[in-house]
């Protein structure tokens, strides 16, 4: 008899790697930026921003997040929010891609299949150099963008919070901050770098914490 090879071939095990789970801190502020898929102007009509309007509504009211910045344009969302805990920013994150996307589909048509092209967080630490320079840039970002073209205008639309930093701080200040920071670049999802911010940063005024 022919000798039997024992030999067994296994078939080969790939082994992919986990997935890191981001650790988000304790005690941040955080800026949020989500953009549609393929720059879709789904927000491009206001009962459409006001959807958007009513989910950041939701996370003030309902989670007790503090919102401290926000604005909608056509087809990005930028938010800053202070998180206590920093799972926070997870549960934030995953609440506005799937409450914004299911309710968005109850009303209106949807083009593509993803409703989201990128969804990006930083954190900023207490007292950070950059914290104005970013929180200008938000208030200031449906100017840059040219959804409107006057700060009277951006201060009379709801869709960004120009208005209650400049009824809390003054509208100069609101202006001022809102100037150093607009010019900042951004990526085609309308993405920033942290470090982008630093040479428009400023820290004109104490804030409690």
């Amino acid at each position: 008899m022919a000798a039997v090879n024992s030999t067994l071939v296994l078939p080969a095990v790939i082994i992919m790697p986990h997935s890191q789970k981001i650790e988000w801190p304790d005690q941040c502020h955080f800026f949020l930026t989500v953009s549609t898929a393929l720059h879709y102007p789904y927000f491009q009509e206001p009962e459409q921003k006001s959807l958007v309007l009513e989910s950041i509504k939701y996370l003030k009211v309902k989670w007790r997040i503090p919102i401290e910045a926000y604005a909608i344009l056509i087809n990005h969302i930028h938010l800053m929010f202070y998180a206590k805990h920093g799972r926070q920013a997870s549960s934030v994150k995953r609440f506005l891609q799937s409450n914004i996307s299911r309710e968005y589909k109850k009303r209106f048509p949807v083009k593509y299949k993803n409703f989201w092209q990128s969804i990006r967080v930083l954190w900023i630490y207490p007292r950070d150099e950059v914290y104005w320079a970013v929180m200008g840039y938000i208030i200031g970002n449906l100017l840059k963008h040219r959804e409107v073209n006057t700060f009277n205008e951006l201060y009379d639309d709801s869709f960004c919070s120009f208005q209650y930093i400049a009824d809390k701080y003054g509208f100069d200040f609101a202006c001022n901050i809102v100037r150093n920071a607009v010019a900042v670049p951004e990526s085609a999802d309308a993405e920033v770098k942290l470090e982008d911010f630093k040479g428009c940063a400023m820290q004109p005024l104490s804030r409690a914490w």
